[in-house]
């Protein structure tokens, strides 16, 4: 086992690289889900849900990120947050395969993780759960196999710490975790680890994670998010939402899965995985720790697949691991990795000028959103009718409904009881936003539909959408803007 010195410099250089790619997107129109957490992040306080005002199934310590940004100035504060996430998660995907392996094995685990973090196929040059969750998975990888390398406590109390980070940040991250309790066993299979050195590390493990968890839960509950929501939002949520999905009708998701593929495949992502996952058949690529990184490459995919909305930017949770077991392969081939790789950044950079307009450009609901920030008034608030949390932030106004996603509409709302108390009262949004009516697959409507026709007037649409305002409310009719992009409405999220 080595430490190379040269890998510091080489991993400087990956790092400089992989922001470099990234720096085109720091600036651009942000993501649904990026709008939807600078907004929950910004209000995060005592409140009538579960973040502040807002309601979203996500932990706390990435609202904790969201909140950061929101203070620091925004969208672009958020990806600078990236950037570091991109730069811990190369560094410590370096290290471990470095400790493992040497020099080249480092070299290449940092452009794996690179390519991984900052591929436009791969929807990664936003941020998302995904990507401030790596460095923790990448943090667990490196500390694990310290831990079972020198035999410390320390180092098991960092791996169950970086654990606990990682699913904290994005609940079904365990991807450490599974690694971590591979390798423990295999090493304990192979003689180079005793049981009982082994079962003190994993409490080790397992007190780190505690610790971590009990200060997070403990200061997300100080900030008004209590425990049993808390719960009930990351896991008891996902279980509802999982039925939700399988009644979806045909066609609400055609097409999606195919185009994750698709996008993995053409950035050269998919060879990568399926490299890590099949590599330990061959005795030569054998390993505990190559075997370890292949059952959490596993385990990702499974996570992926089980997510049941299949957005591209789910691949980046399997970046951590495929770059440790990359540059475990690296260590005994001269052709096939670095191959691989060569293409994988060809794309990366390819699909930098090919995405990049897209994901800059004006569509219907930011458009919608600024004309009402054009024409409202102080105290305005605003509710889309469902999903697209980048409208309400592209309007400047807040928003009196809890939810800013359509999945937990569809889940939790479904009847649309809540929604419809707020608008026959007092406090019901000034502005509204729907696709021709409430109604979609999932939610019933009549009910709410009948107060939104007697309190709302039309004023203005774009792009199918329809900006209504409260009657007796006088706004200006706002103009369309002449840059707007109209396509079809994504759902589910």
């Amino acid at each position: 086992m080595t430490t190379p010195r040269a890998v510091p410099r080489a991993v400087l250089l990956v790092v400089l690289a992989a922001v470099l790619v990234r720096l085109p997107f720091v600036a651009v129109l942000p993501s649904p889900d990026e709008a939807g957490l600078l907004l929950v992040g910004g209000q995060w306080g005592p409140g009538d849900s579960l973040y502040g005002d807002f309601w979203v199934d996500r932990p706390p310590l990435l609202v904790a990120w969201a909140e950061l940004a929101a203070r620091a100035g925004g969208v672009v504060a958020l990806r600078v947050v990236g950037l570091v996430a991109v730069a811990l998660t190369i560094v410590a995907c370096a290290a471990a395969a470095g400790r493992v392996s040497g020099e080249r094995p480092a070299r290449w685990a940092a452009v794996t993780a690179a390519l991984l973090t900052v591929s436009p196929w791969l929807g990664a040059e936003r941020v998302n759960g995904e990507l401030l969750a790596a460095p923790w998975i990448a943090g667990g990888l490196y500390a694990a196999i310290r831990a079972v390398q020198e035999r410390r406590g320390r180092w098991a109390l960092a791996t169950g710490a970086a654990i606990a980070g990682a699913v904290l940040t994005k609940q079904n991250h365990a991807d450490a975790a599974v690694f971590a309790v591979v390798l423990l066993v295999l090493s304990v299979a192979a003689g180079s680890l005793r049981t009982g050195e082994a079962l003190g590390l994993a409490a080790g493990a397992l007190g780190g994670a505690v610790l971590v968890t009990v200060v997070v839960v403990g200061a997300a509950w100080l900030r008004g998010t209590d425990p049993v929501g808390l719960f009930d939002a990351l896991f008891a949520f996902r279980v509802r939402a999982a039925d939700v999905m399988a009644a979806a009708p045909p066609g609400a998701q055609d097409g999606r899965q195919a185009e994750l593929l698709g996008r993995a495949a053409l950035g050269g992502q998919l060879i990568l995985v399926l490299g890590v996952l099949l590599a330990p058949l061959a005795e030569r690529f054998r390993s505990p720790v190559a075997l370890a990184a292949a059952a959490a490459t596993a385990f990702g995919c499974l996570s992926v697949l089980a997510s049941g909305s299949w957005w591209n930017h789910y691949l980046v949770e399997l970046a951590a691991p495929v770059a440790v077991g990359t540059g475990l392969i690296a260590a005994r081939t001269r052709i096939v990795v670095p191959a691989v790789l060569a293409y994988s950044t060809v794309a990366a950079v390819i699909g930098t000028f090919v995405v990049l307009p897209a994901v800059d450009s004006v569509d219907g609901p930011v458009a919608a959103g600024r004309m009402i920030g054009a024409s409202s008034r102080a105290g305005d608030t605003v509710v889309n009718a469902w999903g697209r949390p980048d409208l309400v932030l592209a309007s400047g106004l807040d928003s009196p409904y809890e939810h800013l996603w359509s999945l937990p509409v569809r889940t939790d709302d479904s009847g649309l009881e809540e929604f419809t108390r707020l608008v026959s009262g007092g406090d019901a949004p000034t502005w509204l936003v729907m696709n021709g009516s409430l109604g979609t697959w999932g939610i019933d409507s009549d009910a709410a539909q009948r107060v939104v026709d007697r309190r709302y007037r039309r004023l203005a649409g774009v792009c199918g959408l329809d900006l209504l305002v409260l009657r007796d409310t006088p706004r200006p009719t706002p103009a369309v803007p002449e840059d707007v992009r109209c396509e079809p409405p994504t759902v589910l999220r």
